[in-house]
């Protein structure tokens, strides 16, 4: 029943949008309809392709070990990635690690069906948590091998789809595996109604991203004009109401030493106007990073409204600290400056990233923050190099421990390919 019903509401939509599209002639917005370019289209009309999909920019960036090794293995498949978001089908563009990149179709038949034969996949990967039923139904009904990889079920969600578990179990029966970052996402996944016979914990492939490469590290660093002798604390991915928490406690971070330089970063760049005239309001000279192009006088505190420059960032950060734990988020991806060798400060929220969160503090690596003024207290202890060197080299020997996700997912991959080479 749930599902004739959603089933109603996607073709309701569907009439919607093929009416805005008659006013609305976005490119974008013909994708998620399912009509793309002939030109785009044409460099994958011959040879094995896989689709891989992929929400946003956090899903994309952890996928991109997946994306080389899975290259390696089978450098004659092309990569067909999409996403959800505008922003995340940017990122992979930038990236360069898959052949063709769109916005994934509407969860509807008509464009799912021009996808599929847009795409021509031998083979459809899922990254995460991206549950579209007819997406699942139709990949099953073409007969294709469905997985998928570095999956998880967060706690703000499961809920949810246990109070739809008629709609979602069945079309979760579709993949032929399950590989999960942890034991409680296969337990979620078998309490949906999974076979467990179709689920196996494969642990987290951002564990196996690399850090940054040093000469594009070098060259951000000279973008923001920063000297040997300046000590950089980013703040980054901030989340609404962490704003409220960490703004104020700027002018205190500034005045930890006249060397002390700030970066801080939204997890949505639509607020990047906003944190700026909150620091204006509090008396903080402030400036966007994109206007240091512009050939504009630096600032101590730099907003960062640009995308993909987060890492580099963290990467020669003194301290950093990695937003969505102050607020009941879950935390975004408190690993990232550890692979750097930086110390990582968090809150409290930390159900999306626990493993590795616990992992940063059992280690020395990690600070757990309950408010700013733990966080400033953080922050002055790691002015000393010292200890700030010792910790990033505890936090990221903490992280490398736990690699071999993309390992293990490549290889039940390539278990599952279906073509037979010759």
């Amino acid at each position: 029943m749930l599902l004739f019903v959603y089933r109603v509401l996607m073709a309701f939509l569907y009439l919607l949008a093929r009416i805005a599209g008659l006013f609305y002639r976005n490119p974008s917005f013909r994708e998620r309809l399912g009509f793309y370019k002939t030109e785009d289209i044409q460099k994958l009309s011959k040879g094995y392709n896989v689709w891989l999909h992929a929400a946003s920019t956090g899903e994309v960036n952890a996928i991109t070990p997946f994306c080389l090794a899975f290259r390696k293995a089978k450098p004659d498949a092309k990569i067909v990635l999409t996403t959800t978001s505008e922003t995340g089908k940017k990122i992979a563009i930038e990236k360069g690690e898959v052949d063709q990149v769109f916005l994934a179709p509407l969860d509807i038949r008509w464009p799912l069906k021009r996808a599929f034969q847009a795409f021509r996949p031998v083979m459809v990967l899922v990254a995460e948590t991206e549950f579209w039923p007819n997406w699942l139904y139709r990949s099953g009904h073409n007969g294709l091998p469905i997985m998928l990889i570095n999956g998880r079920i967060s706690d703000r969600s499961f809920p949810s789809y246990l109070k739809l578990k008629s709609l979602f179990g069945p079309a979760l029966n579709c993949f032929s595996l399950c590989l999960v970052q942890t034991p409680k996402d296969a337990d979620r996944l078998a309490s949906l109604g999974v076979s467990e016979k179709r689920i196996q914990t494969a642990g987290q492939m951002k564990y196996d991203r690399q850090s940054p490469e040093a000469m594009s590290v070098q060259n951000f660093k000279e973008r923001l004009s920063l000297m040997n002798r300046d000590i950089l604390f980013t703040l980054g991915s901030l989340r609404t109401g962490e704003d409220d928490l960490l703004l104020p406690l700027v002018p205190e971070i500034l005045k930890l030493s006249p060397n002390v330089k700030i970066l801080i970063a939204p997890r949505h760049l639509k607020n990047a106007p906003l944190y700026r005239e909150k620091l204006k309001g509090l008396g903080v000279a402030n400036i966007f990073r994109s206007e240091l192009e512009k050939g504009l006088s630096p600032e101590r505190v730099v907003v960062l409204d640009t995308v993909g420059e987060l890492s580099l960032a963290y990467a020669f950060s003194r301290a950093a600290f990695v937003g969505g734990t102050l607020v009941p988020i879950g935390g975004h991806n408190v690993m990232e400056p550890a692979l750097s060798h930086v110390p990582v400060c968090f809150g409290p929220y930390t159900q999306n990233v626990g493993e590795a969160a616990q992992a940063l503090i059992e280690s020395g690596g990690g600070a757990l923050v309950d408010n700013g003024p733990d966080l400033l207290r953080a922050f002055e202890r790691f002015l000393d190099p010292e200890v700030a060197r010792e910790a990033g080299h505890r936090g990221h020997d903490a992280v490398a421990s736990m690699r071999g996700a993309t390992e293990r997912t490549v290889k039940e991959v390539l278990d599952r390919w279906p073509i037979t080479d010759p």
